[in-house]
Formats: C-alpha cells, structure tokens, sequence
C-alpha cells in the first residue's frame, strides 16, 4: 500500500528539512514584534502601496518594532526589471526606513531572516508544502484549464458558489496509489488545499483596523505550487510571515477576503497566525461616485506623478496622515512645535471604510506649505528638485542664486502669494523665462499669443517699444512707472481704462499693452506683477527682450 510520505517524498524529493528544522533556523525575535511591507515589483508603486508602507513603518517604529521590506517576485512573468531598486527608492524619498530587507548593494540581504525576496525562498516553501502531502492536507492537481472553464461555466449557470471544491475536484478523493500512478507519467500538475470546511459554513475572525469580522468560511482547494513550482501568495504568506516572526500583518483591503483560507492554513500547519490589520483603500470621486484609485485609470494612482509634477514628499505625508487619523489637522493645530512624525497613529482608530484621496486637498496642503517657507528654503528645495528632474535649469539657478531668490520673492508672502507655487513644477514654470537660455525655447509662441489682438502690429509695437525704452526708469515706485506708462500708451492709441476704450476712438486699452510686454519678456499671458518682475530682470533684459 502506498503511504502519503511516499507521494511527498516522490513530489519533493529534494526536501529533507522539516517545518521544525526552519523554526529553529528562524528563532524568535528579541523583539517579539515585527510588521513588514511586501510589495511586488511588477509596475510602478501605487501611492496605496505608499501609504500602506507608511502606516506599517510608522507603527513600528512608534512602538520600537522591527520593520522589514520583503520583495513578493512570485509572479515573474509580470515583473518590471529594476523593480526592486524603484520600490526601495521610493520608499527611501519618502524617508521610510527599512530595518531588515534585500537593501544592500545588488539587492542583497540585511538581516537574520534571509532571504527577503520570495523568489530566493523556494526551498522554503517545499518544506511548507511537503509537510501538507504529507498529512494529507494537500494534493496534486492536474485540471487543464478546459476543465477549469467547463467547471465555472456550469457553476454559473446553476448559481452556485463558484470554486473547485468537494465533487468538483476530481483529484481531491483519489488514493494514494492512484496519485502515484499518475506522478509516473505526468510532471504538469499543482498543489491545492484540501480544505475541510463545509460550503457556506460562516465564521468570525478579529481584525484590529476592521473589529469583528463575520463571513462565509473558505471551502475551495486553492491553488498553493503553481507549475513553475513557485507559491501563490496563500502558501507564501503562511510561510514567511511565520518564518521572518511576523507579529502583525498590515496589508491592504484587497486581501481580507482572503483570511479565512490564511486562517485555515496557519491552523494546519499549527502555526499561531499574526495579527491582521487590513488598511481601507484609498477611494475617488468620479460623476460623484466613489470608486477605488485605479492604476489603469488615475494617474495620481503612480507615485511618480506627484514628483513629475513637483509635489513635496513631505506633505504628501502629512496629507497621508491625515487620512490615517480624521482628527490629525485638529491635533496638529494644538501642538504646532510637533514636528509630523511625532503624532502617533492609532490602528483602531483608523477609518474602516475607504477613504477620498483628494487632490485639491493634497494641493492646498503643498500650497501652504510652499508658502510659508523662506525664500532660502524655498530656493534651496527647488534646486535639489530641479538637480533630478531639470539639470538644465538648475545649473541656471546656481550659476546666479541672487537672481534666482530675487524672482521667487516676487509677491511672496503676500495676500497673493499662496496663488503662485503650488508644486515645485509651478515653481520652475515660473522661473525658466528669467533665464534667456530657457525663454529661447519659449519664444516659439509669442506671436501665436498676441494673434487677434492689436499688439500683433509690428509696425506699431516697433515705435512703442523705441520710445518706451527711452524712457524706461526702474527705480521709479510702482505708481509713478504705471502712470509714465499711460502716457506713453495714450500717444499710440491704447486708452487708460475699459471705461475710456467703450467710449470709442481707441485702438486698445491698457491690458492690451500690460500683455505685450509680458509676451515679449516671459513668453506668457499669465505672470506674476509685471514690475516686479521688470525690476528682478533690469533694464539691459528687458531692452533686449522688447527689441524687434
């Protein structure tokens, strides 16, 4: 008679460690508590990934836990090359701090619980998965995906819960010499669950985000060994988390579904399962319905649109927080010599549904960030920006850093101040055409912006421009030069306000004029105060620039 060890020995022939043997390997903690973030590195980082990194990290380090990064590359057909390295650069931006994890030089290893990345742990799961053959716990699968399609075809058709479980697996019941006879003549198989719960048998489990949780218990023969023999994220998550002495599970939403089955699982194996805390997902409002932010949809969804668009990581952050904690901004306001990493979060206390990432919002924020910093500040955060992302620019901007404070400190902190910088891209828009190397690229569309207006005449703004450069004085005050403009103006036809243009015998009016000359000095109908900026130029540039 054939023995369920002699089917895992033939399976996994190269296993000869058990379960035991690794929980000696892998002892406990000092520390007995650990949270970990485990992303994959098939695509760009989704700004959940982010937060949900943030919370683990935070919460760890609050309580003085271990955080640890560890890479999920079980999926290789979708992995991005350079995936790793952009996760742990990211992480790294937003001044996440990983304790253990693969962030040495060429990915390697930092920490007793090696390795980090699941692709490098295959013998592990071996072990993990010859223990359930063993124990009859588990079983090779060999359903083609015809039958897999025949199967969910049917089940839909008579309603019922969909799954490969009970008479639907035609493997499941088979003895042990009838799974013998068939590893003899066919390598392509799986490994599935033998999951021992009733169909629609309901179970409560606690989660500390989510509380008490009430739901149907898993009844299907989930796959555990794909193929390739690498393990679904199910086997995967039971073994790691178990091995690398996992205390608490922080993890997004999507896998709450799946707990029942880890439940399942780690009672198996007679492991003691971790904590769960399942983190509500980040919603959007689209045609005022709320939907989750989607990487195939949102463009806010990747991480790198907030830095393509020269958001500060800093207050991504603290947008994040507040998102994590309703009442941060209320506790924030109470304590503001609280740097905001000093405020603790509370995983209970977090919201249960999903929560608006709001854009508008994380703007503001930024806003007001960008407006209270000093002009030093400011200047010296925007080169580090630009350094990555314009290496022209900064180049520019260091070459004349007087010049460069000198325009940035146009209406700064003034009532019109927080309408002028709300990311770093705002902040380089608007300094490029100071610089004559960076307004050339810009000139392009000058005469496309003056088009159907009177100030295309070339003729006409050709002796403007001669008479009023004659005459051009920057140390007059504001009024005096406004004024001395009016007068210039008036001589070529353009009328001193609306109310004189509608009284008729005018070409233009005033604005016609105010927006040539931003035309020809910044390449732009939208500037900031246009004497100001004439008086952070100088004569010589401006000369140059209005010269036809």
């Amino acid at each position: 008679m054939t023995s369920r060890k002699e089917i895992a020995d033939m399976i996994f022939p190269e296993v000869t460690e058990t379960i035991q043997d690794l929980e000696k390997k892998y002892p406990p903690r000092a520390n007995p508590i650990a949270s970990r973030f485990a992303p994959s590195p098939t695509g760009f980082l989704h700004i959940g990934g982010i937060y949900a990194a943030f919370v683990s990290r935070k919460f760890a380090k609050q309580n003085n836990w271990t955080f640890f990064l560890r890479i999920e590359d079980t999926d290789q057909k979708r992995e991005l090359e350079g995936g790793v390295e952009l996760i742990i650069a990211w992480l790294k931006t937003f001044g996440i701090q990983i304790d253990e994890g693969p962030i040495w030089a060429n990915n390697t290893d930092r920490g007793a619980y090696w390795p980090y990345t699941q692709s490098h742990r295959k013998a592990i799961y071996k072990v993990f998965a010859k223990y359930l053959i063993e124990n009859w716990l588990a079983y090779p699968c060999w359903m083609k995906t015809e039958e897999l399609d025949a199967i969910r075809e049917q089940q839909t058709k008579t309603k019922v819960t969909p799954g490969i479980y009970g008479n639907y697996s035609v493997r499941r019941n088979k003895t042990p010499e009838e799974i013998l006879a068939k590893l003899q003549s066919d390598k392509a198989y799986v490994i599935r669950f033998r999951s021992s719960v009733e169909l629609n048998k309901r179970m409560v489990f606690e989660d500390i985000i989510k509380w008490r949780i009430e739901t149907i218990d898993n009844c299907n023969d989930i796959v555990l060994i794909k193929s390739d023999e690498l393990p679904t994220y199910h086997l995967a998550h039971i073994a790691d988390d178990s091995l690398m002495r996992t205390s608490h599970v922080i993890r997004g939403e999507e896998r709450l579904a799946s707990v029942p089955l880890h439940l399942q699982l780690f009672a198996s194996f007679g492991l003691p399962a971790p904590k769960y805390c399942h983190v509500a997902p980040l919603l959007k409002l689209d045609n005022g319905n709320k939907r989750k932010l989607s990487k195939r949809h949102d463009p806010e969804a990747d991480i790198w649109f907030f830095f393509e668009n020269g958001y500060a990581t800093q207050w991504i952050i603290e947008y994040l927080l507040t998102i994590v904690d309703p009442h941060f901004e209320e506790r924030q306001k109470a304590n503001p010599e609280k740097s905001y990493l000093d405020f603790e979060i509370i995983l209970e206390k977090m919201g249960k549904s999903g929560a608006l990432f709001d854009l508008v919002k994380l703007q503001s924020v930024n806003n007001n960030y960008l407006s209270k910093i000093s002009t030093d500040e400011l200047y010296a955060q925007s080169v580090t920006r630009a350094e990555k992302y314009k290496p022209e620019l900064a180049k520019l901007m260091l070459a004349d850093a007087s010049y460069v404070k000198a325009a940035l400190n146009i209406e700064r902190h003034t009532a019109k101040d927080p309408k002028r910088f709300t990311t770093y891209a705002d902040v380089e828009k608007q300094l490029i055409f100071f610089f004559d190397e960076e307004r050339t690229k810009l000139s392009w569309n000058i005469e496309i912006l003056k088009n159907g207006n009177v100030i295309a005449d070339k003729v006409l703004m050709k002796k403007f421009v001669d008479e009023y450069i004659s005459v051009l004085d920057l140390n007059m005050s504001l009024e005096e030069w406004f004024t001395q403009l009016k007068e210039v103006w008036k001589k070529y036809g353009f009328a001193s306000n609306n109310a004189e243009f509608k009284e008729g015998g005018y070409i233009g009016k005033i604005g016609d004029l105010a927006m040539f000359l931003r035309i020809q000095l910044c390449c732009a109908a939208q500037t900031p105060d246009l004497y100001s900026i004439m008086q952070v130029m100088g004569k010589e540039r401006i000369i140059k620039r209005l010269k036809y």
